[in-house]
């Protein structure tokens, strides 16, 4: 029996030496390999084993070519390179959530627009800065806490958000697996019945003509009969001048959030719209002032001022009218003209949605559109 060939230390590096038939033999079994490293030393001992068997069955390559030739070096090669991967896999699963969203923020911001940037992928997502572990391992943790520390509606977008992150990181090779794939899907959310909830015509009429008489808030009377009659975004209306008329024609091109100017809306750059009789009347005549639904003071209307005092102070005058906010403003346009039998198709271009959004079927939209 063959003495026991075993690794050595050849000053860090890995040497095997053996006697066979009165030759000294020596190799480096792991080219590059360090004593220090334990997986070079496994390797080197499965050498050393392969080169004992082989004297033991008389099957010995006295040119170690078997041993440190081409064919081992190759596997060597494999074995290191499956290694690497794996280790690169286990970095990748320790990816830090919070460097990942800037990345992905910062790659989506050219295509999305600022209110969105702002909201959507920033507001909403600053729950990350108190994460005390943000590691793409801990996705269940994370998910769990999200859970727990919001609304079961900012809890879906939110995972929503990761997943579209983490799905971009997959695709740039940042990470290997999207471990919030599925999550969103597993959350499902109880749509309150105001989501969708358009005033009736009497009710309608009964708030444009409500704000119009209001001691208080009839300077805001225009501006609801504009959004009534148009089924605009207010972020669409707040900031509109007079130079966006021409004749019967409005084009919006900008919109007001937060304090915000942004120079394209929300899913498009523009809108161009025809103008109908109501919506003309609403709008009136040029006034010194460049905007053309201005607060009482002259400056852009603050939405959130407007939703919490003069619309609620509106609607108390009228109990018989279930409160709903005043986004049923675009409801109501929208569902109107579906039930006087508008096409889909010029109703969701009129109010700058897909025609996807306003109806399942796709129809060719007419660019002379404009309601009764």
């Amino acid at each position: 029996m063959p003495k026991k060939i075993t690794p050595q230390n050849n000053n860090g590096a890995i040497l095997l030496r053996w006697s066979f038939q009165k030759k000294r033999y020596s190799l480096t079994p792991v080219p590059g390999g360090r004593w220090e490293n334990a997986i070079d030393k496994k390797r080197a001992e499965a050498v050393a084993n392969l080169i004992s068997a082989d004297i033991a069955m008389g099957q010995f390559d006295p040119t170690l070519a078997k041993y440190g030739g081409s064919l081992h070096k190759t596997q060597l090669a494999i074995d290191d390179a499956q290694e690497r991967l794996m280790q690169l896999r286990q970095q990748r699963s320790e990816a830090d959530l919070k460097e990942l969203w800037e990345k992905y923020r910062a790659f989506k911001a050219p295509q999305l627009a600022p209110t969105t940037l702002k909201i959507d992928y920033g507001r909403r997502m600053n729950f990350l800065t108190r994460l005390e572990d943000s590691r793409l391992s801990q996705a269940i943790a994370i998910r769990d806490w999200i859970i727990t520390n919001t609304t079961t509606e900012q809890a879906k977008k939110i995972l929503q958000n990761l997943n579209a992150c983490c799905e971009w990181a997959v695709k740039s090779e940042l990470i290997e697996l999207n471990p919030f794939q599925g999550m969103a899907g597993e959350i499902h959310v109880k749509h309150d019945e105001e989501d969708i909830n358009p005033f009736n015509p009497l009710e309608k009429e009964a708030i444009i003509q409500g704000f119009y008489s209001s001691p208080h808030y009839g300077h805001y009377g225009r501006l609801v009969d504009f959004l009534f009659a148009t089924g605009c975004r207010p972020s669409e209306a707040i900031p509109l001048e007079w130079g966006d008329l021409r004749g019967n024609k409005l084009t919006f091109q900008r919109t007001y959030s937060d304090g915000e100017i942004s120079h394209r809306l929300k899913t498009q750059k523009k809108r161009t719209i025809i103008l109908n009789e109501r919506a003309i009347a609403a709008v009136g005549c040029c006034i010194s002032n460049a905007l053309i639904f201005p607060s009482p003071d002259g400056e852009y209307i603050s939405w959130n001022h407007f939703a919490t005092r003069a619309w609620v102070g509106v609607l108390a005058e009228f109990p018989e009218i279930e409160y709903r906010n005043p986004k049923q403003t675009r409801h109501t346009f929208i569902t109107e003209r579906i039930l006087a039998g508008d096409s889909p198709a010029d109703v969701s271009r009129y109010v700058g949605n897909s025609p996807g959004t306003i109806y399942k079927n796709y129809l060719g939209a007419s660019r002379s559109y404009s309601p009764d």
